[in-house]
């Protein structure tokens, strides 16, 4: 049980201690295997990357995953944008040609109407068509 405590309030305590803990990674390459090479070729490559990019790996690829992030979230409100504009312009659409087969249900009614009306009058008068 103390030794649980004792890990999870080391754990608090160096929470913040990852820059300082950058020769830990090459450190630990040269106990585990034992290989110099290849611990000083990664101490050296962290190094030369640190120097031109300005920033760690670490930080370097959170920085790309944040960029991939705004680009995604861009994208995500221009297609919503286009989403909006084609449900506006579809409305638009769809009330206009409602608005113009209602003319041409009323035409259409007021010419049976008048149809209606000049049958009656016929079947009134056959006598004055002859």
């Amino acid at each position: 049980m103390k030794k649980i405590i004792f890990f999870v309030g080391s754990l608090f305590f160096l929470n913040s201690c990852l820059q300082s803990t950058a020769m830990v990674g090459p450190s630990l390459t040269l106990a585990g295997g034992g290989n110099i090479y290849q611990s000083s070729f990664s101490y050296g490559a962290s190094k030369i990357f640190e120097e031109e990019t300005g920033m760690s790996t670490t930080e370097y690829v959170t920085f790309v995953f944040e960029e991939e992030n705004k680009i995604l979230k861009e994208e995500n409100k221009l297609k919503k944008i286009r989403e909006k504009k084609f449900q506006e312009d579809l409305y638009t659409l769809v009330m206009s040609n409602l608005e113009k087969t209602k003319k041409q249900n009323e035409l259409i009614s007021i010419v049976k109407f008048n149809l209606e009306k000049t049958r009656k009058k016929l079947t009134n008068n056959p006598n004055k068509n002859q």
